[in-house]
């Protein structure tokens, strides 16, 4: 299975046996390949039932473990130590499916509003712990973003 330029650089981001969350997931390609190649466990969420049917159908044409929802975002999500990603979309409906206090660490990308993305995540008490430019069809920002405490200031 070969993923674009820009799920790549999301994967390489995610150690194995991850415990991963993925908002908009569309078809659960990025889901599938972190089951398969580094053992993650994953829940893929889509606010469209149809990419949740195929996410689910894809899942089982690969032999991938993974669980597919449809759901509106996070709500109602129960959230431990996941890794949320977040990519696709713009900053606009980022911020609004993270506009509640969570600690999870993020991996986001945005098609719009880098700055802006990088504000709410410093007001949310963040920091940009990697970042890496994929250059595809168009200039892709790849946020790894992690909750500030008490070590690392």
């Amino acid at each position: 299975m070969k993923l674009s330029k820009r799920l790549k650089a999301i994967s390489d981001l995610i150690k194995p046996n991850s415990k991963v969350i993925d908002v908009g997931a569309d078809h659960a390609f990025l889901d599938i390949y972190l089951n398969l190649y580094k053992k993650c466990q994953c829940l893929a969420i889509d606010k469209s039932e149809y990419s949740t049917k195929t996410a689910i159908d894809n899942a089982l044409k690969y032999k991938a473990d993974i669980k597919a929802i449809t759901n509106d975002g996070l709500k109602n999500i129960k959230l431990n130590d996941e890794i949320i990603v977040i990519s696709g979309m713009g900053t606009r409906n980022i911020m609004k499916i993270l506009n509640f206090d969570l600690k999870n660490d993020l991996i986001l990308s945005s098609h719009t509003n880098i700055e802006d993305l990088k504000n709410f995540l410093k007001n949310k008490k963040y920091y940009i712990y990697k970042e890496v430019i994929v250059e595809e069809y168009k200039t892709y920002d790849v946020i790894y973003a992690k909750r500030k405490d008490d070590r690392n200031g």
